[in-house]
Order: C-alpha cells, then structure tokens, then sequence
C-alpha cells in the first residue's frame, strides 16, 4: 500500500470514528466575560449544542508571533503519561469535539514533539464533518501545517504517515546538530520545510518565522509535556484547554506543566460533561 492509499484510509477510520462517537456534550458551570477579555468566539449550532455555548481562543499579544494554545488531558490525580491517552477517562467528547476539534478548527498549524509523533503513523486535522465544514468556513485548508520540534533529528521521515501526505505541510524546528540527518530526507519532500535555529537561539525565534515567514498565524500545540512547559516558561502561550477525568490513572508523576514557577491564570470557561461523561470537566485557562 503507498502513502496515498495509506492515508486515505487513515483519514477515512478517523472520520468514520468522529462521526459513529457518542458525543453527551458539556453544561456550563461557570463562564466569565470573553468579549471583554478580547477572545475570539468559535462556534456553530452543532459545535454549540454539545460544548453548550461558543468556544473561544486568544489572540497573539504580539503580532510578530502565532498565538498558541495547548491541549491535555487529565486524570483525577493529575497524570496526563499514557500509553492510550483515551484510557486516562476523558472521554469522547473531549476526543472528538475538543482535542480533534474546536482547539484545532481554527489553526494554520498542529505543534508537537518528536516522541509524541514516533510510530504514531498519524497526521493531525479534523475529521468530524461538522468540524471540516466550520474549518472551511474559516477559508483554512483542509488540513493545518504539522510543526515537529526535535532536537535529535529522529523522526522517522521515510516511515511516518506525517511527513508522506504533500497536502499536509510540515515544518521541522530543529537544532544545528538534528538538521545534519534531516536534510537528505526532506530535499525528496519539498511539502517539508526544515527551519534550523542557532545552537543559543530561542524557541521564539523560530515561531517568529513561522509567522512572518510562512504565515502560520495559530498553533494548537498537542504535547509533550516537555514541549508545553518550555512554550508556557517563555511566555508564547494564551490559552490551556484542560479536561479532568473522574478517574485516576495514567502515569504516575506526569502533570501537563513540568516548570518551577506557579502559573498565573485566569478562567474563562468551566463545563461539566453530561450522561455517561458525568464528572468530566473542561476547562478553558488563560495564561498570563
């Protein structure tokens, strides 16, 4: 089977899945004041019906970089490590309405790590119709850029998924070093762009390009943890979309934030899940 048919059938299981969910949706507990806190409201009647209300996403402060959020999901105690992130109980709607969905639905560009992609065989878009069709209202391709970070150059490019599909492009962040053992696999793929930071350079410096170069303007960024932290420490995030399970699990010792200093935050939404997602919660935080 080539890459074409491979990801026809990739993106026809995702679909497939999307569209079979049981998706009970979320109540509101608790929304503060988005328009006055200069949020973007994200919304259809279908995605409004579930998530019960407009999903809302920052702008950049700075206009010479992307805003960015980032996506976890939670056990009760905590974890969000998991060989199956689905089996840290946060359930379909969180799969297929936020993480697949409405964190994504308005992006230019999926962030994510190198582990997080290795032996995935995955490329990251939305698949439910409604989410494609509200993509496509916002005048975005069909699928969002797939930015990977990698310090070591080990991604795998001749048999991942990810860098195989010419319709989605790709952008590899790397370091001097990773850039050595990536060039002659990306001269073949001209839909990947290889961008090579100075060894003391700035992981700004990079989104800096992405934004002024290649007019990536959102990134929803998909993990790791490593990955959130150092973007979170720096300052280049606004917005944590954090579901909590109602059941502990996943990896002991792996909360989504690794860093030192206390967040400061603000909440914007609180929603409790419904049916048989009852004790799930959504949060949508700012950072500040």
């Amino acid at each position: 089977m080539g890459w074409r048919d491979r990801f026809e059938a990739f993106a026809a299981r995702k679909r497939r899945a999307a569209v079979e969910a049981r998706l009970p949706g979320y109540t509101t507990v608790m929304a503060a004041d988005a328009e006055a806190g200069g949020l973007e409201a994200i919304a259809s009647p279908w995605t409004s019906a579930l998530f019960d209300g407009p999903f809302f996403a920052s702008a950049s402060p700075d206009a010479a970089l992307p805003a960015i959020n980032t996506v976890f999901v939670q056990s009760a105690d905590g974890n969000t490590g998991a060989r199956d992130p689905a089996s840290l109980g946060g359930g379909a709607t969180d799969t297929h309405l936020i993480y697949e969905g409405l964190s994504r639905v308005r992006a230019d560009a999926v962030l994510t790590g190198a582990t997080t992609i290795r032996g995935s065989q995955m490329v990251f878009g939305v698949w439910h119709p409604e989410l494609v069709r509200l993509r496509e209202g916002f005048a975005l391709p069909r699928y969002p850029a797939q930015i990977v970070a990698t310090r070591t150059g080990d991604l795998g490019i001749a048999s991942e998924l990810l860098f195989n599909v010419p319709e989605a492009p790709v952008f590899i962040l790397a370091s001097p070093a990773a850039a050595g053992a990536l060039r002659r696999h990306v001269q073949s793929r001209p839909w990947i762009t290889l961008l090579v930071s100075a060894p003391d350079a700035h992981l700004a410096d990079a989104l800096r390009a992405l934004r002024t170069d290649h007019g990536i303007r959102r990134i929803s960024c998909i993990g790791g943890r490593t990955l959130a932290t150092e973007l979170i420490d720096a300052g280049l995030v606004q917005d944590l979309y954090l579901t909590t399970s109602p059941v502990p699990g996943g990896e002991a010792g792996t909360p989504f934030y690794t860093g030192a200093a206390p967040l400061r935050t603000t909440s914007v939404v609180r929603k409790a899940g419904r049916g048989e997602e009852t004790g799930v919660v959504f949060e949508h935080i700012r950072l500040t």
